[in-house]
């Protein structure tokens, strides 16, 4: 009996490699957007301090004067983070939508290599009863 060989093998071991790849860059992604958000809940937790301590009595001008520049500073650092954030958001979207269209080209190649297998299993039954049959009509012959 041979052995099935997929002749589209090569394609499917290439549609997985890049398959795999978007789900590893997807991940990265994921890990960025969790950093980013990390690093503004960090940066907002530090404004609400600043406005904390800007709050308290016996304060000079010049030290209000810091908090405000400090306290301007933070909120545009935020506003910087979660539109970064949001464009990978964006970035995500697309890699998501990637990897399903790369997840439905190799279920394809998987299924078609059921198939084929499928295919070849009963071709190779086929012979196999064949050559039962010719073995069975040789040996009635002999008797």
């Amino acid at each position: 009996m041979r052995k099935f060989k997929y002749k589209f093998k090569a394609i499917k071991e290439i549609k997985e490699r890049f398959e795999k790849k978007t789900q590893k860059e997807l991940a990265l992604v994921d890990m960025d957007i969790a950093n980013k958000n990390n690093a503004a809940l960090e940066l907002t937790e530090q404004l609400k301090e600043y406005k904390r301590k800007k709050l308290e009595k016996n304060k000079k001008v010049t030290e209000l004067h810091f908090y405000e520049k400090y306290e301007s500073y933070l909120t545009e650092q935020v506003g910087l983070i979660r539109y970064y954030i949001s464009q990978k958001k964006i970035e995500r979207d697309e890699k998501l939508i990637e990897l399903v269209q790369k997840s439905k080209e190799t279920k394809t190649f998987e299924k078609l290599e059921e198939r084929h297998l499928m295919e070849f299993v009963k071709s190779q039954d086929k012979l196999e009863q064949k050559e039962m049959d010719e073995f069975a009509v040789n040996k009635f012959l002999k008797e």
